[in-house]
């Protein structure tokens, strides 16, 4: 199959669970002989620029001089719209495989669907809006401040009319992937996707980059790891808390705190300055590239899981495929395969008390943490797999392929 992959980002560019994922179908998909093409952004102090099989010229939020007016959205749609007929008359796909293409316009997001030759399988990993949105159709429907201003805006979004749309449109989805039933229930029903075809295909990982442990591998007393955004919603503060009430208590705690990006640097302030005040008990390592992480996990025993909401994460299949223990919150797509006692520990979100608890009960029971981490492990050898995920993939677009 000839294959067009469409999405805002692509690694190293941007290192999401969306984006990996999609790198990963890409890649995995052309080891299987499929001729793929992935056309995404660019930053803009790098350029547009062809790399291989990953084409980085579509314009967004990254490419654009944050000083310049809304109306700079009309350039990048028109550039988007020019730069994807071209692909589409030069590279003929079979299929079009739509991720995530929000700040590229929204309006974009629309084009793509309204106009394509060939069927267009959307792949989404969390709960976004039906209906494309962006700050430009937010641009057009808000009103300036003053009477005239508001004539002339009016004025001038109209005359924008006649080069990009200036109302978002619902669209109608045929062949929709969800990587996990939570996605998929929260985006049909809380969204109001409709989709002919929508398909849950759980999301997996490449089990062979992670050794299997053997009972005498886990330390004594474990030692525990948090990996991830430095955000509210990944609750970090919570795991340092709970450190900090089992260090009062003269327990042998040690937690690595495994920093990604941040979205919110006051956040980030609060839990940076926690951790250091934790100086002996935790330690920070700040952004660890994706090809170290099977050596970071093989030294650590548990993993600590603090999310508020979470679709279906990257960085916990990973922990469990390396026999980590897990302590997690119910949190959504997690809760689909985490069984409480069997391959995971409990609690509450933003609970620092029930986490200390946990983390205790780990470390007088050793023989616990050894239970849970290879439980863990089987489950993923057996269900999670990259290439069980690919197999369906393949399948699915094959038989999108076959009805078009």
């Amino acid at each position: 199959m000839r294959l067009l992959f469409l999405i805002h980002g692509y690694p190293p560019d941007v290192v999401g669970g969306h984006e990996i994922r999609c790198q990963r179908t890409a890649e995995g998909l052309r080891q299987r002989g499929h001729d793929v093409l992935v056309l995404t952004t660019y930053r803009r102090e790098n350029g547009p620029r062809k790399e291989g099989f990953v084409w980085k010229l579509l314009r967004s939020k990254w490419s654009e001089d944050p000083k310049r007016s809304a109306f700079k959205w009309i350039f990048v749609y028109r550039h988007n719209v020019k730069v994807y007929r071209q692909v589409l008359k030069e590279f003929q796909p079979d299929v079009i495989c739509r991720w995530n293409l929000n700040w590229c316009t929204a309006a974009f997001v629309n084009y793509v669907h309204e106009t394509a030759p060939v069927p267009v399988v959307v792949f989404v990993g969390g709960g976004i809006p039906a209906i494309p949105d962006d700050l430009w159709f937010h641009f057009c429907r808000t009103s300036a401040k003053g009477t005239l201003r508001n004539l002339v805006k009016k004025a001038l979004v109209k005359l924008a009319s006649l080069w990009i749309p200036t109302e978002p449109k619902p669209i109608d989805y045929d062949t929709v992937t969800f990587n996990s039933k939570f996605v998929r229930d929260w985006c049909l029903q809380k969204e109001g996707w409709k989709v002919k075809r929508p398909v849950v295909i759980y999301g997996g990982v490449e089990v062979q980059r992670y050794a299997q442990r053997t009972p005498e591998s886990y330390h004594n007393p474990p030692r525990f790891l948090f990996a991830g955004r430095i955000d509210p919603e990944k609750d970090p503060l919570t795991c340092l808390e709970a450190v900090e009430r089992l260090a009062r208590k003269g327990l042998p705690i040690r937690l690595t705190l495994a920093a990604g990006t941040s979205l919110h640097p006051d956040y980030e302030r609060q839990v940076f300055q926690k951790a250091e005040n934790l100086n002996g008990f935790v330690e920070v390592r700040n952004k660890v590239p994706q090809s170290e992480m099977p050596k970071l996990l093989r030294q650590h025993d548990v993993f600590v899981f603090s999310s508020q909401i979470d679709w279906w994460p990257n960085a916990l299949l990973e922990a469990m495929a390396a026999g980590l223990a897990v302590i997690a919150t119910r949190c959504g797509g997690p809760d689909e395969i985490l069984v409480d006692g069997e391959n995971c520990l409990i609690f509450p979100f933003g609970d620092a008390d029930a986490l200390a608890e946990q983390m205790e009960r780990l470390i007088k029971e050793p023989g616990l943490v050894v239970k849970l981490g290879q439980n863990a492990r089987r489950l993923i050898e057996e269900r999670f797999t990259l290439e069980r995920y690919l197999d369906e993939t393949e399948d699915l677009l094959k038989s999108v392929m076959r009805k078009a």
